[in-house]
């Protein structure tokens, strides 16, 4: 668990400090209004390598490059034990612990001067280099004929292996069991093999007579020797063409003797079978996502494997913008490779359309799989100014939510309770129509309120629009403020005012009995009644703090938009 994240002078943050408690392999969003310093947060993780952080003299806090950075995460072990590391500007100690990457817009304007004072601008895409170095092509040192003569007088029975060497997936996965292919090669686990390939080579008859004959009479002690067993239920778990579980084990036994003869070589080989294995699912991908007229694709170039992109022009905001995530993404996990990975993904998703931003999320929920497969933890922090609470882009089904920039306004305890409670079957139509909503009835609920908790007081719906009254003012003087009961006495007042211009009684019924504000309003504009614009703009105020959720921050948000001076002006040009 990444417990507590601090940065100090880096871009836009001088110093802070984000209590998070962020637990491994599930999606983390971290959200915060735009110009609060995500995108500062993301700068921090991208500066390190492994020995320091370097900066550019831009992303320095202020641009001082005397404002010295510094990184420190504290981190729960999984063995429950506390560690903090830090990264400064001569060390990271950061990098013992985790590897880190960042995923963040790849869209760069590019200017073009000219000799006739003329200039013009575009935007590019930068290439991305996926891999910096590509292995040698070196393949699989694999004599089938030589292995036929180690195996004895019966190499018949033995399958060719060259059919699980050229299958990529399958080698990957053996290229995770070079300690099992080793030990294999030990003198007692040697000895178990030999018997049994002695055994095999007593016998007489065709292939397939000396196969079943295996099956039937050695199968289950081949299955009982260790490591061997490993590698042979791998095999056999692919799709390969043995038909026999037999042979899958003697083809298992074949790549034991090949590790062992060269291990170097064995290794090398792999190297290059899980780059090709990684380049051809990345081409599939990216050929599924390309719907452009564009031949994006990777080519190796220099000794790099590279995505080129066209000019940005040329395609789809939508199309760019998935694109380079994914392959951003693949460059990410093949560099996320210890134990314990952070993913920073600076905003991306947050300029996605609903299929892209599926698509994304669905290649984002795979990657934690494969990380927790492997036993491994992976911390996917989603930077985003979009509330999942409102903004239904996140559909991720155990995503857990941050705000950065949480609030120290206080809720008044009963408010809190009041809106819990607002369901109850004793007090719901009261409260939904008297209270959270206008009208100029009178009600008593104090013994209803009395008994669930809330202020007795507020039973009476004049006392509670009181201190809805009270805490409006307080917020426009700059005085600490209920956040709920601001949004309330918002909300209560535009109902008020639209209801006021309203001639008739019968209107002003009509109006009473509409559920929810827009609809309220909207009604009233049919009967010649318009509201200004902002009465229906400030919904994300009236409609967002009407409401209490478990288990999530719900001041935060609130608070943040209710600070926004623009925001302010509006709700002080409603109750003023």
């Amino acid at each position: 668990m990444i417990k507590i994240i601090e940065i100090e002078n880096i871009k836009g943050i001088h110093r802070k400090t984000f209590n998070l408690d962020i637990f491994p392999n599930k999606p983390s969003l971290l959200v915060a209004p735009n110009g609060f310093g995500k995108s500062s947060l993301a700068t921090a993780f991208k500066s390190m390598n492994n020995r320091r952080i370097i900066l550019q003299d831009d992303d320095c806090y202020q641009c001082n490059t005397a404002n010295l950075p510094r990184i420190r995460l504290q981190y729960q072990k999984p063995d429950n034990s506390i560690v903090n590391v830090e990264a400064t500007n001569t060390t990271n100690s950061i990098s013992t612990e985790f590897d880190y990457f960042v995923i963040n817009n790849n869209t760069k304007p590019r200017g073009i001067g000219s000799i006739y004072g003329r200039a013009t601008a575009s935007l590019e895409i930068k290439d991305i280099v996926l891999i910096d170095r590509i292995p040698n092509r070196i393949r699989f040192d694999y004599s089938y004929r030589d292995l036929q003569d180690r195996f004895g007088s019966n190499s018949k029975v033995l399958p060719n292996a060259t059919v699980a060497l050229s299958n990529l997936t399958l080698m990957q996965k053996i290229s995770e069991l070079y300690q099992s292919l080793q030990r294999a090669n030990g003198n007692r686990i040697n000895a178990q093999i030999n018997a049994v390939i002695d055994q095999i080579n007593l016998q007489t008859g065709s292939t397939q007579i000396l196969t079943d004959w295996i099956r039937d009479n050695q199968l289950q002690e081949l299955k009982q020797i260790d490591y061997l067993n490993n590698l042979g239920d791998l095999i056999h778990s692919f799709d390969l063409g043995y038909n026999s579980e037999s042979k899958c084990y003697l083809v298992a036994i074949q790549l034991i003797w090949m590790f062992n003869q060269n291990p170097d070589s064995f290794k090398n080989a792999c190297v290059f079978n899980n780059y090709r294995l990684d380049k051809q699912e990345f081409d599939t991908t990216l050929a599924d996502f390309n719907s452009t007229w564009q031949n994006i694709r990777a080519s190796e170039t220099g000794g790099k494997l590279i995505v080129k992109f066209p000019p940005a022009v040329s395609i789809s905001n939508g199309q760019r913008d998935i694109l380079t995530f994914i392959s951003m993404l693949f460059k990410a996990k093949r560099e996320l490779k210890k134990d314990a990975n952070i993913l920073i993904i600076d905003e991306v998703f947050d300029y996605l359309d609903d299929a892209n931003l599926t698509a994304a999320q669905y290649y984002i929920t795979n990657l934690i799989k494969d990380y927790s497969s492997r036993g491994k933890r992976l911390y996917p922090l989603i930077l985003t100014h979009l509330n999942p609470q409102y903004f239904k882009n996140f559909a991720f089904s155990n995503q857990k939510v941050y705000f950065l920039d949480a609030s120290t306004v206080q809720v008044n305890p009963s408010m809190t309770t009041l809106l819990r409670n607002r369901e109850h079957v004793s007090i719901q139509n009261d409260v939904s129509k008297y209270l959270l909503h206008y009208d100029p009835g009178v009600i008593n609920k104090r013994a209803e309120f009395r008994a669930l908790g809330i202020r007795e007081l507020w039973g009476e719906a004049n006392n509670f629009n009181q201190y809805l009254t009270d805490q409006a003012q307080n917020y426009l003087n700059n005085q600490p403020y209920d956040p709920f009961a601001v949004c309330g006495a918002v909300r209560v007042r535009i109902e008020e005012i639209a209801y006021n211009k309203l001639q008739s009684q019968q209107a002003r019924d009509t109006f009473l009995a509409i559920h929810k504000t827009r609809s309220k309003l909207e009604k009233a504009e049919e009967m010649g009644v318009v509201s200004p614009e902002s009465h229906y703009l400030l919904g994300v105020i009236y409609n967002e703090g009407m409401h209490w959720k478990d288990h999530q921050d719900n001041v935060s948000p609130i608070a943040a938009k209710l600070e926004n001076l623009v925001i302010k002006k509006l709700i002080r040009d409603v109750l003023v």
